[in-house]
């Protein structure tokens, strides 16, 4: 009777449990009914307790239940509703009729729930006994699975406190919750049944006085009432005086194994009972052929007393002439596994030699997980006298070519068919009795005029064997055929191999869709996880493009390889911790090119198993992220200053609001003091002080774009005339400054206060970095931002701007500090000397007023800053040109690319390759002066200009055109033009892309240089 049903009556039991159900009901209402008209004090309620005994027929804990809390609800409604008690009965007696009654009830119904509870377990051990018996081999099949991931739990003893501590595991071998621990020691002997009690207590005595391990198999008695098989294993652990102090081991329920075996050992015994019984003898051997078996008619045959034959003592019992090819055919079938067969003479207990057939397999015995031979011995004496020889030779034909797995049948020289075995007759579709002594041509006339009827005839002509794969139309199969002539005719032996046709194109398929992926995909054998780790056993053409490494270099080594210094390493322990529990996983992580270039990577790990469920590789799916990263990098960079951009407003708007109070009072105090000067003094002071504070909070709220601006249409090329000279004389004699204004400059829509103070706020930094003097160049020109550029760029709009570029020869900045440059009181200027205020105040007014700025610098090599100030009069987003409206005109030459960044080689190479042009990518000088020293043909050297490394892109241009004049050069650089020019970086006449770039300027500029007279313009 399912638990979740509201009413006993709404089980959907059997015909006989309904009738049971029934009469229970029928009982209750009668007993119901006689208390309802009996007199109080009488024993009628002991009548429930009958019926409640009843409901052991139903074996229904549950309705059991019902039936004994239903009456003892109509007990209480009968005290109340009955008749009263006749004078004569004391209270105390209704009372206590009542009672024990109900008592009677709740025995009765216990009794009968733990009856049927009981009855309940002994039949699910019944069954459980009776399924053993009758599926052996499943049981045996799930002993094994059950042994791959039974549980094994931890357990320990402390010796000195008698604190017993168990794992998880060991409590539910146990029957007992997770966190079970016994209170002492004694009570974990406890557990253990009584007969195996001492034999434990001995063991652990030795190992706590002894020191000797401990390794127990014993039965035990658990919390749930079962008795289950343990195997424990411990050893002892000594402190420094040498004193057993604590034991520690592990356990596991050996249960299913002891019931195994104990199968295992009936199953021989039938085995034994089964091969005694036949008529024939019957043997077994070890894998190493020693025969450790042999039923008693071969005793009863040699005559050997006592039924005892060594290992290899049967030898002596065969025909000496027999004895080399019997041990040569037993030897061969031990190292191959392959059936043994063979008759050979066997001397009877009267010395007379019979022709017995000996047959053997060797079997996998799944018991203990090694090999057995099985063979019996025929006596085929009688037969062999009697069959001709050429009948043998006949039969034995027949069989063989009946029992190959190819179909085959044979043709005379007519092309009719004189023979077919049964494999031939499933292929073709038809009988041997249809085909025999009929033309092969004329029963399957859609092979004329094929490869099946050209290959058969030249076999036939030629004398010699044919084989051919064919379609055959009407059986819609393909054929693998092996044709041989003879002088009667011709036999053909031929498969279906439609099937591992369709594999073997899925598997093509599939090879060529994995090789086309731009995802990386790598196979790798399943183990070792831990070092070296597993080894690659297939890398797709993605991975070879992506890291640099050739399939020969990297099948057989480890993805370990493609680690370096920067990939997490918890990330990697994460990762083997999924692979070691089999387990797909998924990471980033950041992997190295065989350049050594930094990548990151989105990576998919998933086990593969075989056909036995057993894990045989690991398939690894990788996406490159890196542009990813860099933006999400980005973003975050931009959230963080924006953060920091509120907190700063939020501060100097309440500064402010002091200062205003503080400067107030300070210049009231100060007029009224004018006749104490001692008292003045200070005042003033503390004005001069306020009003530096009202500067700096100003500033703090150019960082957090809330100062008031008022933008107008400007000239900056005006602007910038008007700011010249006072520039000269802040930077010094020192430093020359040159302004180089670009003709047809927009105008620009910004604030022009804020403008020159930008401008003087660079002129300044600049001049501070070039302590021993320089050279400053300003110069101005129109840009637009693509879509594509923008995409890199999360604080920036597409659209017009006007560019203004301040270029110095100064220390530049170090890499580490360049994303740090735009924090507020962030300086690398020594104590005293900078606020740290002047480029975050910059940044704020252009986040402000719609535009932007970019920094390029490299140390000890200067900077470049280059400030976007929107065009003034049209929107971000309107009359930007767009790339395909420019002609961008490719090519088929090879380009060297020398770049250290890798994303911006990486553009640069894929835009250069969709131009049609060949790439070979370098990150340095020094590789590519390898590449040219190679002699790989080159057209055109495109190199950054300020490169690490020791070879700078001037240095590396005078290079390659010693090595080969022939080679056109084209530069790129963050700095402009004008900026390298004049900093002594290039001469005059070379062909310069400035960064950022487009597509379109790429191949214009591209073009320009493979288009020049000669590369010796530009020593």
């Amino acid at each position: 009777m399912p638990e979740n049903n509201s009413s006993p009556l709404a089980s959907p039991g059997a015909s006989p449990e309904k009738l049971h159900v029934f009469a229970v009901c029928l009982a209750l209402t009668a007993v119901f009914l006689l208390d309802l008209v009996t007199p109080l004090g009488l024993a009628t309620g002991a009548l429930y307790a009958s019926v409640v005994l009843y409901t052991i027929l139903v074996r229904r804990p549950q309705f059991t239940l019902w039936v004994a809390v239903t009456a003892v609800v109509a007990i209480g409604i009968g005290f109340v509703a009955s008749p009263p008690a006749p004078p004569a009965f004391p209270i105390l007696h209704v009372w206590l009729n009542r009672v024990i009654s109900v008592v009677a009830v709740a025995v009765t119904g216990w009794l009968v729930i733990y009856r049927v509870n009981a009855y309940a377990q002994l039949e699910a051990v019944n069954n459980r006994l009776r399924s053993v018996s009758r599926e052996l081999t499943e049981q045996q099949h799930l002993l094994e699975a059950a042994s791959a991931v039974g549980g094994l739990g931890g357990w320990s003893i402390d010796l000195i406190s008698g604190r017993v501590t168990w794992s998880e595991d060991v409590a539910r071998i146990h029957g007992a919750e997770p966190g079970y621990t016994p209170s002492s020691i004694e009570a974990s002997f406890g557990f253990y049944v009584e007969e195996d009690r001492a034999y434990v207590q001995t063991v652990f005595h030795r190992a706590r006085v002894e020191g000797k391990p401990v390794e127990i198999d014993a039965q035990v008695n658990t919390l749930d009432g079962r008795r289950v098989w343990v195997r424990a294993v411990g050893k002892p652990i000594v402190d420094e005086t040498g004193r057993v102090v604590r034991i520690e081991g592990a356990m596991q329920d050996v249960t299913a194994r002891k019931l195994a075996d104990h199968a295992v050992r009936i199953s021989l015994q039938r085995f034994q009972q089964l091969a005694e019984s036949m008529p024939i003898i019957v043997w077994t051997a070890t894998a190493e052929g020693h025969v450790d078996y042999v039923t008693p008619l071969f005793f009863e045959y040699a005559g050997i007393p006592g039924r005892t034959l060594g290992a290899d003592q049967w030898i002596n019992y065969i025909h000496s002439a027999d004895k080399a090819k019997v041990l040569e055919a037993w030897s061969s079938a031990i190292e191959t596994g392959e059936k043994y067969e063979i008759e050979m003479r066997l001397r009877r207990h009267d010395g007379v030699y019979r022709w017995h057939l000996v047959r053997a397999l060797r079997v996998n015995d799944s018991a203990d997980a090694g090999a057995k031979w099985y063979g019996s011995i025929t006596d085929v004496h009688d037969q062999k006298e009697t069959l001709d020889k050429a009948s043998q030779l006949a039969g034995r034909l027949s069989a063989t070519l009946e029992s190959i797995t190819d179909a085959f049948f044979t043709l005379d020289a007519q092309w009719n068919f004189t023979y077919l075995n049964s494999q031939a007759e499933r292929l073709l579709k038809r009988s041997r009795e249809d085909l025999m002594s009929k033309c092969v041509w004329d029963e399957f006339p859609a092979a004329v005029g094929t490869t099946f009827e050209t290959e058969y005839r030249r076999a036939m002509v030629e004398q010699c064997p044919v084989v051919f794969e064919q379609f055959y139309a009407p059986l819609d199969l393909w054929f693998d055929v092996h044709a041989y002539p003879s002088p009667e005719g011709l036999a053909v032996y031929f498969q279906d191999m439609t099937e591992r046709r369709a594999a073997q194109s899925q598997v093509r398929l599939l090879e060529l869709a994995i090789s086309r992926l731009n995802d990386v995909v790598i196979i790798t054998e399943a183990e070792p996880i831990d070092a070296p780790g597993p080894r690659i056993v297939f890398v797709n053409d993605a991975f070879v493009r992506r890291t640099g490494y050739s399939r020969e270099e990297i099948i057989g080594q480890s993805p370990r390889l493609l680690q370096g210094p920067g990939t997490s390493r918890a990330e990697l322990d994460r990762i083997k911790k999924a692979i070691r529990q089999w387990q797909p996983v998924r990471a980033e992580l950041l992997n190295y090119t065989k350049a050594g270039d930094e990548f990151w990577i989105e990576i998919d790990i998933v086990p593969l198993a075989d056909d036995t469920g057993w894990y045989t590789h690991w398939v690894a799916v990788e996406r490159d992220i890196t542009s990813r990263k860099v933006l999400e990098d980005r973003l975050r960079h931009l959230q963080r200053m924006d953060a920091v951009g509120q907190l700063t407003g939020g501060v100097a708007h309440d500064f402010n609001n002091l200062l205003t109070v503080m400067l107030g009072n300070a210049e009231l105090l100060s007029e009224q003091l004018d006749d104490q000067p001692n008292l003045a003094e200070p005042a003033k002071l503390i004005v001069q002080a306020g009003l530096q504070g009202a500067q700096l909070t100003q500033r703090l709220l150019a960082f957090a774009r809330q100062q008031p601006l008022e933008p107008k249409s400007l000239d900056v090329n005006q602007i910038i005339g008007g700011l010249k000279p006072m520039l000269a004389r802040t930077l010094g004699e020192h430093i020359g400054l040159e302004c180089i204004c670009g003709n047809g400059l927009w105008p620009a829509l910004v604030d022009p206060s804020q403008l020159e103070d930008t401008l003087l706020n660079l002129a300044l930094n600049a001049r501070d970095a070039m302590p021993n003097g320089g050279r400053l160049t300003i110069e101005t020109g129109n840009v637009w931002f693509s879509d594509e550029y923008v995409r890199n760029h999360a604080d920036l709009k597409p659209g017009q701007y006007v560019m203004i570029a301040v270029s110095d020869t100064g220390v530049g900045i170090a890499e580490h500090h360049r994303d740090r440059i735009f924090e507020p009181f962030f300086t690398t200027k020594p104590k005293g000397k900078g606020t740290g205020l002047g480029l975050p105040m910059i940044y704020g007014f252009l986040k402000q007023s719609g535009g932007h700025i970019s920094v390029y610098s490299e140390p000890g090599q200067g900077t470049t800053i280059k400030v976007y100030l929107p065009k003034a009069g049209v929107a971000a987003a309107e009359n930007i040109p767009a790339e395909n409206l420019t002609e961008v005109q490719g090519g088929h030459e090879t380009i060297l690319l020398v770049e250290d960044e890798p994303l911006v080689r990486e553009y640069a190479g894929s835009q250069l390759a969709a131009l049609g042009y060949k790439v070979l990518p370098a990150a340095n000088g020094s590789e590519a002066l390898r590449i040219i020293r190679s002699g790989q043909p080159i057209d055109l050297l495109f190199t950054d200009v300020v490169m690490p490394g020791g070879i700078s892109g001037k240095q590396l241009a005078d290079q390659v055109a010693m090595v080969n004049p022939g080679i056109k050069v084209l530069f790129t650089s963050g700095y402009t033009e004008n900026a390298i020019l004049h900093h002594g970086r290039l001469d005059p006449g070379v062909v310069l892309l400035n960064k950022p770039y487009r597509r379109s300027q790429l191949a214009i500029k591209v073009r320009q240089a493979l288009q020049q007279h000669s590369p010796e313009a530009y020593p």
